[in-house]
């Protein structure tokens, strides 16, 4: 695929070439292994070329405990199929908190900065790495004390936060299994997903805090446990409002004991620490459970391809419903210190964030690139206007960045030394697929690397063969086991649902498939991710499935006025973000209103959370759909993005579609009956 100068411009190299971390390791591998290798993109070739050479040395390399036995020889079973998900390091156990408590040398460093929304900077709370390693320990202790131990599941409907960093810790040392909500997510999302885990413990944030907003969780949390079986003990984390409802977590913490100390339950390398929610198109979301062992890949990302160390300072922008909660954690993991913000990245205004990195000499910012568009749309020049003399990083995933918006970084808005990282990943994962590299340039609009040991390739959809060499876009793939496979899946009793989400993609080709669209620059060796492939909706890097919207429309009372709904996203060529569209079908006899469109959304809005709400709410005479009833998503996707289109046999009204291009201009919801819908054609 060819590509003009302006597209694949540099804009950044290594200003201390041969001296990061990734350097060190590949020195390392040389050393060791008698090999040659002279870039990172050699070092990545080489570890997925020798997976069993490569994760046990990195296991060793990253000082993981307790040591690998000399009897573990290989990594797993090399003779086993991905899509059987073989066990790492089968028979060794380890405890992911207790590879993350004692990361930094020194107890009286800073461990956390806990910030909440309209609070003073100065005000922030400042928590020691040995003050932070007690709470935990009184945690963990109360956690034992109250019966909690391996295979519990413990919730937290808490915003980030110091409190959700001691709680999932906790939870870890104990072997427990942790799961995060944000608070602000509403009724429906929070049941859906709790009925399937049953925990036995759940801490609540006892206001939920955005935009200026503090709203009390009490109702809220009351409707929850009504519909939660069994009952779990539930204490809450004030957090503004004072409520007398139930006991908080102090009166938790009184359960521990003082003498008990801060021991870890070590479990199986492959054994359960966390679970994860998915954004899936059909029936509840899927509670993805991940292992222990990510700790070796959330610390082979913060370590060798972000060049994390104790002095660093983090901010990553995250709620605790998103994976990305936990790759802040992997950060921390490396003895860095972590800022805890609790609010809207854009109250008071979009400069927040940027206040705080300021004040707090932050080295390392995550976020995503639909906050630098916002920083971009309200003028701000960060160099300008904030000391980011500190910043040496900032990171972005969630969604793609443009072209235009490197330019606009490296240009206008940042000090030219910072390198900005692009990263695609996933909660299927939990690490990065395509990550940095902080050893060579960075090139407009594309991502680095593969990272280390992910044998990502990038294959035909239809008769999936690579086509990485080609520059065409095509099916990310990954070829060989890594050791952030999900366990399982909650409640997927035979596995069926874990197979047929990434195993059954191709039928003659045992690999993952990712379900994200992805061309790699044959120029460059850069990637470029051009969104997912399946119906996944990602407006602004926050994904969430159809069926959550479904589950909220095709019900009383608007099945008394429709008789279909169809969730999907629109992303034309030159769009910054996804918009996303509901298309509704009234019944004979009805039309989509003003005040029923606007209870629609507002239905969205409360039951799951503003960044729920579709963008366009539009009545449609017809919505395609296959022969057994499943609506036809990636279809009208694609047609309302401007692509075409062909449908298979199985779409039993193809007619329709058609009607849907009319969409692919339009710029505002128009009233009922205005056939034309002003699209600006």
């Amino acid at each position: 695929m060819a590509r003009s100068k302006k597209q694949n411009e540099l804009l950044w190299t290594p200003s201390a070439a041969g001296t990061s971390p990734m350097d060190e390791y590949r020195r390392h591998i040389n050393d060791r292994f008698s090999q040659t290798i002279r870039s990172t993109q050699e070092l990545v070739h080489w570890s997925c070329n020798e997976p069993q050479t490569f994760w046990t040395d990195l296991y060793d390399y990253l000082e993981l405990v307790p040591s690998l036995p000399k009897s573990i020889k290989q990594a797993y079973d090399p003779k086993a199929p991905i899509s059987s998900n073989p066990p790492f390091f089968e028979g060794h156990k380890i405890n992911y908190a207790e590879n993350a408590l004692f990361s930094n040398p020194d107890p009286e460093a800073i461990a956390l900065i806990g910030l909440r929304e309209g609070q003073s900077l100065d005000d922030a709370e400042r928590m020691t790495w040995a003050e932070f390693r007690e709470q935990v320990r009184l945690v963990a202790s109360a956690l034992r004390r109250s019966s909690v131990g391996v295979g519990d599941r413990v919730a937290a409907l808490v915003a980030t936060s110091n409190w959700a960093m001691v709680l999932f810790h906790a939870t870890a040392a104990v072997g427990a299994i942790f799961t995060s909500i944000s608070p602000d997510l509403g009724l429906e999302g929070c049941v859906s997903r709790l009925q399937q885990v049953t925990p036995k413990i759940v801490f609540a944030d006892g206001d939920a805090v955005y935009k200026g907003k503090a709203v009390s969780t009490g109702e809220k949390l009351s409707s929850i446990l009504d519909r939660l079986e069994p009952k779990p003990e539930v204490f809450v984390v004030p957090i503004v409002s004072e409520q007398r409802r139930y006991p908080t977590i102090s009166d938790f913490i009184r359960r521990a004991k003082p003498n008990d100390p801060l021991t870890f339950t070590r479990v199986s390398f492959n054994d359960p620490l966390l679970i994860c929610y998915s954004s899936g198109t059909t029936g509840a979301p899927k509670c993805i459970v991940h292992r222990h062992g990510l700790i070796i890949q959330l610390k082979k990302i913060s370590r060798l391809h972000n060049g994390l160390t104790p002095k660093d300072v983090i901010l990553q922008y995250s709620s605790t419903s998103w994976v990305v909660f936990y790759v802040m954690c992997g950060h921390y993991s490396l003895g860095c210190t972590t800022i805890c913000y609790n609010g809207s990245p854009m109250y008071p205004d979009v400069k927040q964030l940027l206040r705080m990195a300021e004040k707090f000499k932050v080295t390392y910012f995550g976020t995503s690139p639909r906050y630098l568009l916002e920083l971009e749309m309200s003028g701000c020049l960060p160099k300008q206007e904030f000391d980011l003399s500190s910043l040496r990083m900032v990171y972005t995933t969630g969604a793609s960045m443009s072209a235009e918006q490197y330019r606009w970084f490296y240009h206008r808005a940042f000090p030219p030394k910072v390198q900005i990282c692009n990263t695609a990943g996933g909660t299927d994962t939990a690490t990065s697929l395509i990550a940095a590299d902080p050893t060579s340039p960075i090139r407009a609009g594309e991502m680095q690397i593969r990272a280390l040991g992910m044998d990502v390739d990038i294959v035909d959809p239809d008769s999936g063969l690579s086509i990485a060499d080609t520059g065409e876009a095509g099916e990310m793939i990954i070829r060989k086991p890594f050791p952030s496979m999900p366990c399982f899946f909650w409640g997927d009793a035979d596995n069926s649902i874990y197979k047929s989400s990434y195993f059954e993609r191709f039928s003659d080709i045992d690999v993952w498939a990712q379900h994200d669209w992805l061309s790699r620059n044959p120029e460059t060796g850069g990637f470029v991710m051009h969104g997912r492939s399946d119906g996944v909706l990602n407006p602004s890097g926050i994904r969430f499935g159809s069926s959550e919207i479904y589950a909220l429309i095709e019900t009383a009372p608007f099945t008394s006025h429709l008789s279909n709904t169809l969730c999907v996203s629109r992303r034309r060529p030159g769009d910054a973000d996804e918009a996303v569209f509901l298309f509704v079908m009234p019944l004979p006899g009805h039309t989509l209103t003003p005040a029923l469109r606007a209870q629609i959304k507002q239905t969205i809005r409360q039951a799951l959370s503003p960044r729920h709400v579709p963008k366009f709410v539009i009545s449609v005479p017809e919505i395609p759909v296959t022969i057994n009833g499943k609506k036809v998503e990636i279809a009208v996707k694609k047609v309302i993005s401007g692509g075409e289109v062909k449908l298979s046999s199985t779409v039993a009204n193809p007619g329709c579609l058609e009607y849907f291009r009319r969409f692919v201009s339009l710029e505002r919801e128009e009233e009922e009956g205005d056939v034309g819908l002003r699209a600006k054609l």
